[in-house]
């Protein structure tokens, strides 16, 4: 995947409708774009743009050539390789493998689901074996992490659509798929190879394996915990490292996801206070995953996904690393799949399924109308739809919306 992409600086009035933006004159989190790249579609999103910008800078490469044909050919100070601080700093996280999407999110579903109860079913057996033989059956750990991998490659947006919408009512089984599904995400994001996507998967299943020695209650969400309690809690990574000890097989990065994914870049964190690059690459993107996760399942930290990642960009400056943030903001995007979102219409949409780029203007289910009334047939549209008749490009997102919204369950529709 190009870390080379060629882009030129210009006037906001010189824009033209097909231009794709991809850096403001000022950060993005200062604007109400945030952190997404811009495909200009009409003059009122140039309009827009001038409220806040002066000058911005064009993707060359993902511009329609009929935008860019009258610019005059790039100079030394206009045209650079993309130079954003934080994605100079992620290429020493980058892989060389370019995925691809081999189906659609509706074909990559029944595997997806396969998947996601294969998985559980061994966490299930690793907790039912914890008193007799406190260690890891490492081969059907492998195999589930294995099978979420593969259908990770095949096409993310499947297993990142259950895990959003699908709940067991176990907390802690809930909490490792989704945060193994979502490192899987990550590594194909960054282009690593699958050998390295298999460690972050089996990682992210086993990373919380040590909260299966401790009281369920000190596992319940909401709950406020003692002083004393909190100790508790934090000591299931030491749980979890002898658990990995009296288990055969397990990758060293495997045991660094495990015992690392508390660390902090600034060295607050636990069990060891580590800094910065003394963590391993895949337990900070770990912490990160982590972090999200746990603020989605709280409302109290994060009513949406949007504020989830408005808040990880501001731990980024405390502990978490701001290029791997900025990265996983992209890789699940501003409104991940299975997120409820309202539309410029007044509608409220489920998204179903990301481009690659443009992920703010993703595929969405229409499931209530302007005064919030049911759909009798949900209809899907495409927001990045490139045929300006359609009803999807003429239909935007204007927020996301918390779970449970208008008393909306998106699993009902779609799972």
């Amino acid at each position: 995947m190009s870390w080379g992409l060629i882009q030129q600086e210009i006037p906001v009035a010189e824009l033209q409708v097909g231009m794709y933006v991809s850096q403001l004159d000022r950060p993005w989190r200062d604007t109400p774009y945030w952190v997404e790249g811009i495909l200009i579609r009409s003059q009122e999103d140039i309009d827009e743009l001038a409220r806040h910008c002066h000058h911005v800078f064009i993707d060359l490469e993902k511009s329609a050539p009929e935008s860019v044909s009258k610019l005059a050919s790039p100079t030394r100070d206009t045209a650079r390789a993309d130079s954003v601080p934080s994605r100079a700093e992620a290429a020493q996280f980058r892989g060389m493998t370019v995925y691809r999407d081999q189906c659609s999110v509706d074909e990559e579903l029944p595997a997806a689901r396969e998947a996601w109860a294969t998985a559980g079913t061994v966490l299930e057996q690793i907790r039912a074996g914890m008193e007799r033989n406190p260690g890891v059956r490492v081969a059907a750990a492998r195999e589930a992490s294995e099978a979420l991998r593969e259908s990770v490659e095949r096409n993310p947006d499947a297993l990142l659509l259950l895990a959003r919408l699908r709940e067991s009512g176990d907390v802690l089984y809930d909490h490792s798929l989704r945060v193994s599904i979502h490192l899987l995400a990550l590594g194909r994001h960054l282009g690593l190879d699958r050998s390295e996507l298999s460690v972050l998967g089996l990682g992210g299943l086993l990373m919380d394996v040590g909260k299966m020695q401790l009281p369920q209650e000190l596992l319940e969400r909401g709950k406020r915990l003692a002083p004393e309690e909190r100790r508790e809690v934090q000591r299931h990574v030491e749980y979890g490292e002898q658990i990995l000890l009296r288990s055969h097989g397990i990758p060293d990065k495997v045991r660094d996801i495990v015992m690392q994914h508390h660390e902090r870049e600034d060295g607050r964190g636990y069990p060891h206070g580590l800094v910065a690059n003394e963590i391993s690459a895949c337990a900070r993107m770990a912490a990160i995953v982590d972090s999200y996760e746990e603020m989605l399942a709280d409302q109290r930290l994060a009513g949406t996904p949007y504020e989830a990642l408005k808040e990880l960009r501001e731990f980024g400056r405390w502990g978490l690393n701001s290029a791997l943030v900025d990265q996983f903001t992209h890789c699940v995007g501003l409104f991940p799949v299975g997120s409820l979102v309202e539309l410029d219409s007044g509608e409220v949409a489920i998204v179903l399924s990301h481009r690659r780029t443009q992920r703010f203007m993703p595929r969405v289910m229409r499931i209530l109308d302007p005064k919030r009334r049911p759909y009798p047939d949900p209809l899907e549209l495409d927001l990045g739809s490139t045929d300006p008749e359609s009803e999807g490009a003429q239909r935007q997102i204007m927020r996301d919306l918390p779970p449970g919204a208008y008393g909306v369950d998106p699993a009902r529709y779609y799972l």
